[in-house]
Protein backbone atom coordinates (compact mmCIF):
# COMPACT_ATOMS: atom_id res chain seq x y z
CA UNK A 1 0.00 0.00 0.00
CA UNK A 2 1.31 3.16 -0.88
CA UNK A 3 1.29 5.07 2.62
CA UNK A 4 0.76 8.39 1.35
CA UNK A 5 -3.06 7.33 0.80
CA UNK A 6 -3.54 5.90 4.35
CA UNK A 7 -5.97 7.66 5.87
CA UNK A 8 -4.74 9.49 9.49
CA UNK A 9 -0.71 8.90 8.22
CA UNK A 10 1.30 11.86 8.81
CA UNK A 11 1.80 13.32 5.79
CA UNK A 12 -1.69 13.42 5.21
CA UNK A 13 -3.63 16.67 5.14
CA UNK A 14 -7.59 17.28 4.54
CA UNK A 15 -9.01 20.39 1.78
CA UNK A 16 -12.33 21.76 2.31
CA UNK A 17 -13.56 23.44 -0.78
CA UNK A 18 -11.55 25.22 -4.15
CA UNK A 19 -11.53 24.17 -6.97
CA UNK A 20 -8.67 24.11 -9.18
CA UNK A 21 -5.85 25.07 -6.81
CA UNK A 22 -2.65 25.14 -8.13
CA UNK A 23 -1.06 24.78 -4.82
CA UNK A 24 -2.47 20.89 -4.51
CA UNK A 25 -0.32 19.40 -7.71
CA UNK A 26 2.63 20.99 -5.87
CA UNK A 27 1.83 19.48 -2.41
CA UNK A 28 1.23 16.27 -3.84
CA UNK A 29 4.56 16.02 -5.54
CA UNK A 30 5.93 16.64 -2.48
CA UNK A 31 4.71 13.21 -1.33
CA UNK A 32 1.48 14.70 0.65
CA UNK A 33 -1.46 13.14 0.42
CA UNK A 34 -4.68 15.42 -0.34
CA UNK A 35 -8.31 14.61 1.21
CA UNK A 36 -10.59 16.75 -0.36
CA UNK A 37 -13.99 17.36 0.43
CA UNK A 38 -16.51 19.06 -0.87
CA UNK A 39 -19.72 18.09 1.64
CA UNK A 40 -19.83 19.08 4.60
CA UNK A 41 -22.18 16.44 5.43
CA UNK A 42 -19.31 13.38 4.73
CA UNK A 43 -16.68 15.77 6.76
CA UNK A 44 -17.14 14.49 10.22
CA UNK A 45 -16.61 11.00 8.82
CA UNK A 46 -13.23 12.12 7.19
CA UNK A 47 -11.84 14.34 10.14
CA UNK A 48 -12.79 11.11 12.54
CA UNK A 49 -10.96 8.66 10.35
CA UNK A 50 -7.93 11.14 9.66
CA UNK A 51 -7.80 11.90 13.43
CA UNK A 52 -5.34 14.49 14.51
CA UNK A 53 -3.87 16.30 11.07
CA UNK A 54 -3.66 19.22 9.46
CA UNK A 55 -6.60 21.19 7.40
CA UNK A 56 -7.07 23.79 4.84
CA UNK A 57 -10.20 25.92 4.46
CA UNK A 58 -10.62 27.41 1.31
CA UNK A 59 -12.80 30.34 1.58
CA UNK A 60 -11.88 32.10 -1.53
CA UNK A 61 -14.91 31.00 -3.74
CA UNK A 62 -17.71 30.96 -0.89
CA UNK A 63 -18.27 26.86 -1.47
CA UNK A 64 -19.56 26.51 2.05
CA UNK A 65 -22.03 28.66 4.75
CA UNK A 66 -19.68 30.00 7.08
CA UNK A 67 -21.63 29.24 9.38
CA UNK A 68 -21.82 25.93 9.28
CA UNK A 69 -18.26 25.58 8.80
CA UNK A 70 -17.38 27.37 11.55
CA UNK A 71 -19.87 24.97 13.53
CA UNK A 72 -17.97 22.30 11.86
CA UNK A 73 -14.23 23.47 12.86
CA UNK A 74 -15.27 24.19 16.37
CA UNK A 75 -16.04 20.69 16.90
CA UNK A 76 -12.50 19.53 15.36
CA UNK A 77 -10.22 20.85 17.60
CA UNK A 78 -7.55 17.85 16.69
CA UNK A 79 -7.46 19.58 13.59
CA UNK A 80 -5.01 22.52 13.14
CA UNK A 81 -6.53 24.26 10.43
CA UNK A 82 -5.34 27.21 7.77
CA UNK A 83 -7.18 29.64 5.71
CA UNK A 84 -6.57 30.21 2.12
CA UNK A 85 -8.81 33.59 1.10
CA UNK A 86 -9.21 36.77 -1.76
CA UNK A 87 -7.55 39.73 -0.22
CA UNK A 88 -10.69 41.87 -0.12
CA UNK A 89 -12.55 38.81 2.00
CA UNK A 90 -10.25 40.16 5.08
CA UNK A 91 -12.55 43.14 5.14
CA UNK A 92 -15.32 41.07 5.82
CA UNK A 93 -15.50 40.40 9.61
CA UNK A 94 -16.88 37.56 9.77
CA UNK A 95 -13.96 35.65 7.73
CA UNK A 96 -11.93 37.74 9.76
CA UNK A 97 -13.32 36.56 13.32
CA UNK A 98 -13.10 32.80 11.85
CA UNK A 99 -9.49 33.18 10.70
CA UNK A 100 -8.66 34.55 14.30
CA UNK A 101 -10.99 32.23 16.21
CA UNK A 102 -10.22 28.67 14.34
CA UNK A 103 -6.96 29.23 12.48
CA UNK A 104 -3.47 28.93 12.98
CA UNK A 105 -2.19 30.68 10.08
CA UNK A 106 -3.97 32.08 6.71
CA UNK A 107 -2.63 32.81 2.93
CA UNK A 108 -4.18 35.00 0.00
CA UNK A 109 -4.68 33.87 -3.47
CA UNK A 110 -2.76 33.60 -5.11
CA UNK A 111 -1.18 30.85 -2.76
CA UNK A 112 2.71 30.95 -2.75
CA UNK A 113 3.20 27.17 -2.44
CA UNK A 114 6.78 27.08 -1.08
CA UNK A 115 5.19 29.40 1.79
CA UNK A 116 2.02 26.95 2.27
CA UNK A 117 4.45 23.55 2.05
CA UNK A 118 6.92 25.20 4.84
CA UNK A 119 3.51 26.09 7.12
CA UNK A 120 1.52 22.72 6.70
CA UNK A 121 5.31 20.82 7.33
CA UNK A 122 5.41 22.90 10.03
CA UNK A 123 1.73 22.03 11.81
CA UNK A 124 2.56 18.28 11.23
CA UNK A 125 5.70 18.73 12.68
CA UNK A 126 4.34 20.34 16.02
CA UNK A 127 1.59 17.35 15.60
CA UNK A 128 4.35 14.94 16.02
CA UNK A 129 5.74 16.66 19.04
CA UNK A 130 2.30 16.47 20.56
CA UNK A 131 1.99 12.94 20.44
CA UNK A 132 5.23 12.64 21.65
CA UNK A 133 4.63 14.72 24.67
CA UNK A 134 1.16 13.86 25.57
CA UNK A 135 1.19 10.42 24.59
CA UNK A 136 -1.38 9.59 26.04
CA UNK A 137 -4.22 11.49 23.88
CA UNK A 138 -6.74 8.86 22.44
CA UNK A 139 -5.76 6.14 24.94
CA UNK A 140 -8.15 5.07 28.42
CA UNK A 141 -8.05 2.56 30.83
CA UNK A 142 -9.51 -0.44 29.35
CA UNK A 143 -11.90 -1.38 32.61
CA UNK A 144 -15.14 -2.25 31.41
CA UNK A 145 -13.72 -2.17 27.39
CA UNK A 146 -11.68 -5.87 27.87
CA UNK A 147 -12.26 -7.92 25.50
CA UNK A 148 -10.74 -10.12 22.36
CA UNK A 149 -13.48 -10.33 20.37
CA UNK A 150 -14.44 -8.48 16.97
CA UNK A 151 -17.68 -6.24 18.70
CA UNK A 152 -15.42 -5.14 21.70
CA UNK A 153 -12.03 -4.55 19.49
CA UNK A 154 -14.59 -2.34 17.36
CA UNK A 155 -15.94 -0.72 20.31
CA UNK A 156 -12.41 0.05 21.19
CA UNK A 157 -11.29 1.51 17.75
CA UNK A 158 -14.23 3.59 17.55
CA UNK A 159 -13.97 4.87 20.91
CA UNK A 160 -10.00 5.91 20.07
CA UNK A 161 -10.77 8.09 17.13
CA UNK A 162 -14.47 9.57 17.94
CA UNK A 163 -13.05 10.93 21.65
CA UNK A 164 -10.75 13.53 19.49
CA UNK A 165 -12.93 15.26 17.74
CA UNK A 166 -15.67 17.40 20.06
CA UNK A 167 -18.62 16.12 18.48
CA UNK A 168 -21.88 15.15 20.53
CA UNK A 169 -21.96 11.35 20.95
CA UNK A 170 -25.04 9.27 21.33
CA UNK A 171 -24.19 5.59 22.92
CA UNK A 172 -26.63 3.24 22.66
CA UNK A 173 -26.92 -0.56 24.43
CA UNK A 174 -29.30 -2.62 26.33
CA UNK A 175 -29.93 -1.76 30.16
CA UNK A 176 -26.42 -3.26 31.70
CA UNK A 177 -24.21 -2.78 28.92
CA UNK A 178 -21.53 0.02 30.49
CA UNK A 179 -22.65 3.07 28.67
CA UNK A 180 -21.29 5.15 31.19
CA UNK A 181 -18.31 3.63 31.17
CA UNK A 182 -17.93 4.33 27.14
CA UNK A 183 -19.02 7.79 27.88
CA UNK A 184 -15.71 8.08 30.65
CA UNK A 185 -13.75 6.45 27.96
CA UNK A 186 -14.15 8.85 25.53
CA UNK A 187 -13.73 11.95 28.29
CA UNK A 188 -10.09 10.00 29.32
CA UNK A 189 -9.03 9.63 25.71
CA UNK A 190 -9.93 13.21 24.43
CA UNK A 191 -8.12 16.30 25.37
CA UNK A 192 -10.70 17.20 27.82
CA UNK A 193 -9.47 14.66 29.84
CA UNK A 194 -8.17 16.70 32.59
CA UNK A 195 -11.39 19.14 32.82
CA UNK A 196 -14.74 17.94 34.60
CA UNK A 197 -17.23 14.96 33.68
CA UNK A 198 -20.33 16.20 34.61
CA UNK A 199 -22.98 13.44 34.43
CA UNK A 200 -27.02 14.07 35.14
CA UNK A 201 -29.75 11.26 35.26
CA UNK A 202 -32.12 12.76 32.97
CA UNK A 203 -35.51 10.27 34.46
CA UNK A 204 -35.15 12.67 37.85
CA UNK A 205 -34.02 15.81 36.38
CA UNK A 206 -36.45 18.94 37.74
CA UNK A 207 -37.17 22.20 36.91
CA UNK A 208 -34.01 24.68 38.07
CA UNK A 209 -31.79 21.68 37.07
CA UNK A 210 -29.22 24.52 35.76
CA UNK A 211 -29.05 26.18 39.09
CA UNK A 212 -29.36 23.87 41.80
CA UNK A 213 -25.93 22.54 41.88
CA UNK A 214 -25.58 25.91 44.11
CA UNK A 215 -23.97 29.27 42.64
CA UNK A 216 -23.03 27.92 39.97
CA UNK A 217 -24.78 25.57 37.45
CA UNK A 218 -24.24 22.33 36.02
CA UNK A 219 -22.96 23.85 32.73
CA UNK A 220 -20.50 25.91 34.51
CA UNK A 221 -19.04 22.92 36.06
CA UNK A 222 -19.01 21.12 32.87
CA UNK A 223 -17.95 24.30 31.07
CA UNK A 224 -14.69 23.63 28.87
CA UNK A 225 -15.70 19.53 29.82
CA UNK A 226 -18.18 16.86 29.11
CA UNK A 227 -21.82 16.71 30.15
CA UNK A 228 -22.76 13.00 29.88
CA UNK A 229 -27.16 12.69 29.27
CA UNK A 230 -27.29 9.83 30.96
CA UNK A 231 -31.11 8.13 29.12
CA UNK A 232 -31.69 11.50 27.59
CA UNK A 233 -35.03 10.09 26.47
CA UNK A 234 -36.79 10.15 29.84
CA UNK A 235 -36.16 13.79 30.11
CA UNK A 236 -39.22 16.04 30.72
CA UNK A 237 -40.63 18.09 27.74
CA UNK A 238 -39.27 20.68 29.24
CA UNK A 239 -35.76 19.41 29.88
CA UNK A 240 -35.50 18.57 26.74
CA UNK A 241 -36.63 22.09 25.28
CA UNK A 242 -33.63 23.64 27.74
CA UNK A 243 -31.39 20.87 26.38
CA UNK A 244 -31.88 21.80 22.58
CA UNK A 245 -31.76 25.57 22.92
CA UNK A 246 -28.57 25.05 24.81
CA UNK A 247 -26.98 22.35 21.97
CA UNK A 248 -28.83 25.36 19.20
CA UNK A 249 -27.32 28.83 20.95
CA UNK A 250 -24.28 27.74 22.28
CA UNK A 251 -24.52 30.14 25.27
CA UNK A 252 -26.54 29.85 28.44
CA UNK A 253 -28.00 33.40 29.95
CA UNK A 254 -27.65 32.98 33.48
CA UNK A 255 -30.45 34.28 35.74
CA UNK A 256 -28.45 37.94 36.68
CA UNK A 257 -28.52 38.32 32.91
CA UNK A 258 -24.87 37.59 32.12
CA UNK A 259 -24.57 35.34 29.09
CA UNK A 260 -22.00 32.15 30.10
CA UNK A 261 -20.47 31.42 26.53
CA UNK A 262 -20.19 27.37 26.14
CA UNK A 263 -17.63 25.10 25.20
CA UNK A 264 -19.09 21.55 26.26
CA UNK A 265 -19.01 18.25 24.33
CA UNK A 266 -22.37 16.72 24.92
CA UNK A 267 -22.06 12.73 25.70
CA UNK A 268 -25.71 11.09 25.42
CA UNK A 269 -26.57 7.81 26.39
CA UNK A 270 -29.75 5.52 25.68
CA UNK A 271 -31.24 2.00 26.36
CA UNK A 272 -34.13 2.60 23.48
CA UNK A 273 -34.12 1.05 20.03
CA UNK A 274 -33.76 3.74 17.44
CA UNK A 275 -34.81 1.72 14.59
CA UNK A 276 -38.45 3.28 14.56
CA UNK A 277 -38.23 6.99 14.88
CA UNK A 278 -41.56 7.70 14.35
CA UNK A 279 -42.52 5.70 17.47
CA UNK A 280 -40.38 9.21 19.35
CA UNK A 281 -42.48 12.32 19.69
CA UNK A 282 -41.37 15.44 17.85
CA UNK A 283 -39.11 16.90 20.99
CA UNK A 284 -37.41 13.60 21.32
CA UNK A 285 -36.66 12.94 17.73
CA UNK A 286 -35.65 16.62 17.14
CA UNK A 287 -33.06 16.21 20.12
CA UNK A 288 -31.82 12.99 18.84
CA UNK A 289 -31.17 14.20 15.68
CA UNK A 290 -28.94 16.96 17.43
CA UNK A 291 -27.07 14.45 19.80
CA UNK A 292 -26.62 11.28 17.51
CA UNK A 293 -23.49 13.33 15.12
CA UNK A 294 -21.53 9.64 16.16
CA UNK A 295 -23.28 6.88 17.32
CA UNK A 296 -21.85 4.32 19.46
CA UNK A 297 -23.25 0.63 20.23
CA UNK A 298 -22.24 -1.35 23.15
CA UNK A 299 -22.72 -4.54 22.40
CA UNK A 300 -24.86 -7.12 25.01
CA UNK A 301 -22.57 -9.11 27.16
CA UNK A 302 -24.28 -12.27 25.86
CA UNK A 303 -22.89 -10.75 22.12
CA UNK A 304 -19.55 -11.02 23.68
CA UNK A 305 -18.46 -14.38 23.77
CA UNK A 306 -15.42 -15.35 25.32
CA UNK A 307 -14.82 -12.26 26.39
CA UNK A 308 -17.33 -12.88 29.44
CA UNK A 309 -15.04 -15.27 31.40
CA UNK A 310 -12.39 -12.44 30.87
CA UNK A 311 -14.28 -10.07 31.85
CA UNK A 312 -15.50 -12.31 34.54
CA UNK A 313 -12.12 -12.63 36.09
CA UNK A 314 -11.12 -9.26 35.87
CA UNK A 315 -14.25 -8.65 38.14
CA UNK A 316 -13.40 -11.21 40.22
CA UNK A 317 -9.79 -10.17 41.27
CA UNK A 318 -11.28 -6.68 41.68
CA UNK A 319 -14.16 -7.77 44.22
CA UNK A 320 -11.83 -10.44 45.27
CA UNK A 321 -9.69 -7.82 46.89
CA UNK A 322 -12.55 -5.10 47.49
CA UNK A 323 -13.83 -7.94 50.12
CA UNK A 324 -10.85 -9.11 51.27
CA UNK A 325 -11.89 -12.79 49.82
CA UNK A 326 -9.79 -15.67 49.38
CA UNK A 327 -11.62 -16.06 45.77
CA UNK A 328 -8.87 -16.17 43.16
CA UNK A 329 -10.27 -18.29 39.94
CA UNK A 330 -13.77 -20.52 38.35
CA UNK A 331 -13.92 -23.68 37.39
CA UNK A 332 -13.98 -24.91 33.65
CA UNK A 333 -17.55 -26.20 35.19
CA UNK A 334 -18.48 -22.24 36.34
CA UNK A 335 -17.15 -20.74 33.39
CA UNK A 336 -18.88 -23.21 30.98
CA UNK A 337 -22.14 -21.99 33.06
CA UNK A 338 -20.88 -18.52 32.61
CA UNK A 339 -20.38 -18.92 28.86
CA UNK A 340 -23.96 -20.45 27.97
CA UNK A 341 -26.23 -17.40 30.35
CA UNK A 342 -27.84 -15.46 28.34
CA UNK A 343 -26.96 -12.29 30.84
CA UNK A 344 -30.26 -10.33 29.93
CA UNK A 345 -28.80 -8.11 33.06
CA UNK A 346 -25.59 -7.82 30.85
CA UNK A 347 -22.49 -6.72 32.80
CA UNK A 348 -24.60 -5.35 35.78
CA UNK A 349 -26.03 -8.32 36.30
CA UNK A 350 -22.61 -10.08 35.80
CA UNK A 351 -21.25 -7.83 38.85
CA UNK A 352 -23.82 -8.77 41.06
CA UNK A 353 -23.55 -12.61 40.49
CA UNK A 354 -19.51 -12.20 40.71
CA UNK A 355 -19.99 -9.72 44.59
CA UNK A 356 -22.42 -12.38 45.20
CA UNK A 357 -20.16 -15.17 44.86
CA UNK A 358 -17.30 -13.56 46.50
CA UNK A 359 -19.23 -12.59 49.44
CA UNK A 360 -20.61 -16.45 49.77
CA UNK A 361 -17.77 -18.24 48.89
CA UNK A 362 -15.00 -19.98 51.60
CA UNK A 363 -12.81 -21.56 48.89
CA UNK A 364 -9.70 -20.03 46.28
CA UNK A 365 -12.23 -21.52 43.51
CA UNK A 366 -15.95 -20.65 42.58
CA UNK A 367 -18.02 -23.58 41.74
CA UNK A 368 -20.75 -23.48 39.19
CA UNK A 369 -23.20 -23.87 42.41
CA UNK A 370 -21.55 -20.83 43.58
CA UNK A 371 -23.60 -19.42 40.80
CA UNK A 372 -27.01 -18.34 41.15
CA UNK A 373 -27.60 -18.50 37.14
CA UNK A 374 -30.38 -20.65 36.03
CA UNK A 375 -29.21 -24.31 34.48
CA UNK A 376 -30.35 -25.24 30.94
CA UNK A 377 -32.98 -27.80 31.47
CA UNK A 378 -34.94 -30.01 28.73
CA UNK A 379 -37.75 -28.01 29.01
CA UNK A 380 -36.24 -24.90 27.83
CA UNK A 381 -37.31 -21.73 29.82
CA UNK A 382 -38.50 -18.69 27.66
CA UNK A 383 -35.53 -15.80 27.61
CA UNK A 384 -38.58 -13.85 28.68
CA UNK A 385 -38.81 -16.34 32.04
CA UNK A 386 -34.90 -16.24 32.32
CA UNK A 387 -34.81 -12.66 32.16
CA UNK A 388 -37.53 -12.24 34.76
CA UNK A 389 -35.79 -14.59 36.89
CA UNK A 390 -32.23 -13.14 36.61
CA UNK A 391 -33.28 -9.71 37.34
CA UNK A 392 -35.11 -11.03 40.34
CA UNK A 393 -32.18 -12.88 41.32
CA UNK A 394 -30.24 -9.60 41.14
CA UNK A 395 -32.91 -7.06 42.82
CA UNK A 396 -32.69 -9.78 45.97
CA UNK A 397 -28.85 -9.49 45.92
CA UNK A 398 -28.33 -6.44 45.76
CA UNK A 399 -30.58 -5.62 48.20
CA UNK A 400 -28.95 -8.38 50.47
CA UNK A 401 -25.50 -6.42 50.02
CA UNK A 402 -27.11 -3.43 51.13
CA UNK A 403 -28.93 -4.51 53.68
CA UNK A 404 -32.57 -3.93 52.90
CA UNK A 405 -31.71 -0.20 52.36
CA UNK A 406 -33.72 0.91 48.47
CA UNK A 407 -32.01 4.25 48.18
CA UNK A 408 -28.14 2.13 48.47
CA UNK A 409 -29.07 -0.51 46.33
CA UNK A 410 -30.35 1.73 43.99
CA UNK A 411 -27.35 3.36 43.57
CA UNK A 412 -25.63 0.36 43.25
CA UNK A 413 -27.71 -0.61 40.45
CA UNK A 414 -26.94 2.55 38.99
CA UNK A 415 -31.49 3.14 38.46
CA UNK A 416 -33.40 6.34 40.40
CA UNK A 417 -35.28 4.93 43.19
CA UNK A 418 -38.91 5.18 41.20
CA UNK A 419 -37.05 2.82 38.66
CA UNK A 420 -36.14 0.79 41.74
CA UNK A 421 -39.47 1.01 43.43
CA UNK A 422 -41.11 -0.31 39.81
CA UNK A 423 -38.77 -3.20 39.87
CA UNK A 424 -39.54 -4.18 43.40
CA UNK A 425 -43.46 -4.15 43.00
CA UNK A 426 -42.80 -5.79 39.40
CA UNK A 427 -41.13 -8.73 40.97
CA UNK A 428 -43.46 -8.50 44.47
CA UNK A 429 -40.40 -7.54 46.35
CA UNK A 430 -41.92 -4.94 48.35
CA UNK A 431 -42.01 -6.73 52.13
CA UNK A 432 -41.99 -5.09 55.83
CA UNK A 433 -39.86 -2.81 56.52
CA UNK A 434 -35.71 -4.57 56.91
CA UNK A 435 -37.19 -7.97 56.22
CA UNK A 436 -35.49 -8.08 52.67
CA UNK A 437 -33.17 -11.67 54.16
CA UNK A 438 -33.93 -14.68 52.51
CA UNK A 439 -34.26 -18.10 54.10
Amino acid sequence: MDKRNKIGAANSIVVFGGVNQKWLPSMEAAGWSCHRCYDLRAAESLLLEMGPCVGVVDLSNDDFSLHSLAALVNRNKQVRWIAIVRDEQLNNEAISQFIVNFCLDYFSTPVPCERLKQTIGHQSGMLALERQVWPQLGQFGQQGLQGNTPVMKKLRDQVKRVALSDVPVLINGEIGTGKLVVAEALHQASVRAKKPLVRVNCENLQAGWINEVGQNSYLDYANNGVLVLNEFTLLADDRKKEVLKILSDGVYYHPDGSILTLDIRFIATSSHNFEDLSELDTLTRDLYFRLNVVSLTVPALRERGGDIVLLAEFLLLKYARQYNSVAKTFSEQAKAMLLQYQWPGNVRELISQIKRSVLLVETKCIEAEHLDIPRVTEDKQSLKKIREESERTALLTVLENNKGQISAAARELGVSRATMYRLLNKHDLIPPPRCFRQG
